[in-house]
């Protein structure tokens, strides 16, 4: 039986030693690892299995030619686009059963870039001295292992010794003992959710999961509503309940978990049925609290949720902002949808007693859907919460309806 092969994605003018390491410690496990050098600077030494000279070949520029034009912003972004070609080019032809990359600023960049191609469960590993930062931008809706090195990716040491082992290791397990790659024989639901509505929608997967369906949860943080959409696109959901709506009001007030402009542009693509809530759309989230100016904060009503992150109730403008995305997308939709709303609060903090009650812009938003919804679309009202036992088995209902509707079973 053949070892699984892999890819060691580096810069080998600056991190050729570590390289060296991770592959030695991928090949001490059976793994076959292969170096693919994607530096352009100095003379690395001569162990990679693919040179950055081929990687520029592949991008459509000869290494010497692009080093000469003394743009470091332009030989990256080159040297990133050859990387990812061969790793797409590997992949298709089932050669690489895993991928890990070592880096500072360049090369997670290169790194990560090249995984984007890579499907769910493809082992992809990151050993980066970036992992503390913001790593949203690097890893998009990718399933990234992400390793932070600690010590710089300098030269080897043995706080790097440790570190870069075990994320070899990792990767290691993951190529030996593959993910099941297989999709679930029956239904499958694709849904969003938030913390301030998980109490309705644990509610509401006790009455719909069972032996035939399962659903996968999305976290409305502006990437899971892109993995889902992307998922979606795929093939990977019958249905989509889109419960939490929270990442479009983040895109219309200037939130940290902002929904893609391409946010439920899958709807229009693919005949998928769709059930629509409004769970947190009342607001949305700002950094640290102690970050915001205090002029701001007596502008707005606002919850300090942890030290990273606080609530801001929407305001009119916003609200109705949203409103007009939301109309927009499922106007558009190829599949039937239905809208729920539930009048009396559409997340835990917007209930009466609650610090986000606050029925007249609630209801501004409510005109503005109603206004700007094709006349095709369902809206269905209940004198209830969000969370709420009644609302909840109504939403499991129409669900079901959608599904016999479409004939999915």
């Amino acid at each position: 039986m053949a070892k699984p092969q892999v890819l060691i994605m580096a810069t080998l003018d600056t991190k050729d030693e570590e390289t060296i390491y991770v592959r030695e410690v991928l090949q001490a496990q059976g793994v076959k690892a292969l170096i693919i050098d994607c530096g352009s600077l100095g003379t690395p030494p001569p162990v990679a299995d693919i040179t950055r000279e081929q990687v520029a070949r592949r991008a459509g520029v000869e290494l010497a030619e692009l080093v000469a034009t003394g743009d470091k912003g332009h030989i990256i972004g080159t040297m990133g686009r050859g990387l990812s070609l061969i790793v797409e080019d590997m992949h298709r032809a089932g050669e690489l059963q895993g991928v890990i990359g070592l880096g500072g600023g360049q090369g997670t960049a290169m790194g990560t870039g090249a995984m984007q191609s890579l499907p769910l469960g493809f082992p992809k590993v990151m050993a980066t001295t970036l992992a503390a930062g913001n790593m949203r931008p690097f890893l998009g809706t990718k399933d990234i292992a992400v390793f932070p090195s600690v010590a710089d990716i300098l030269g080897m040491n043995f706080i790097l010794r440790r570190t870069l082992y075990n994320a070899a290791l990792c990767l290691a397990a993951m190529v030996l003992q593959p993910a099941p790659q297989d999709r679930p024989p029956g239904v499958v639901i694709g849904a969003t959710a938030f913390g301030v509505v998980t109490a309705g929608l644990l509610k509401l997967r006790k009455l719909l999961v069972g032996p035939k369906l399962e659903m996968a949860f999305f976290h409305a943080n502006g990437m899971g509503g892109a993995s889902m959409d992307e998922l979606a696109a795929q093939g990977a959901f019958d249905a989509i309940l889109h419960w939490s709506t929270h990442e479009i009001t983040e895109r219309m007030a200037g939130g940290i978990f902002q929904a893609r402009p391409e946010h439920l542009d899958v709807l229009a693509e693919k005949r998928l049925p769709c059930l629509v809530s409004m769970g947190a759309v009342d607001y949305f989230c700002m950094g640290p609290h102690l970050e915001l100016t205090e002029e701001w904060k007596k502008r707005r009503n606002y919850i300090v949720h942890n030290r990273n992150i606080t609530l801001v109730r929407a305001n009119a403008e916003e609200m109705v902002g949203a409103a007009g995305f939301l109309a927009a997308k499922l106007n558009k939709a190829l599949g039937p949808v239905k809208v729920m709303v539930p009048l009396k609060g559409f997340s835990e903090p917007n209930a009466k007693g609650k610090q986000f009650y606050d029925p007249e812009t609630d209801a501004q938003f409510l005109e503005a859907l109603e206004r700007q919804l094709d006349g095709r679309i369902d809206i269905i009202k209940l004198d209830s919460h969000i969370n709420s036992d009644e609302f909840v088995a109504e939403a499991a209902k129409e669900m079901r309806a959608m599904l016999a509707a479409e004939a999915i079973a």
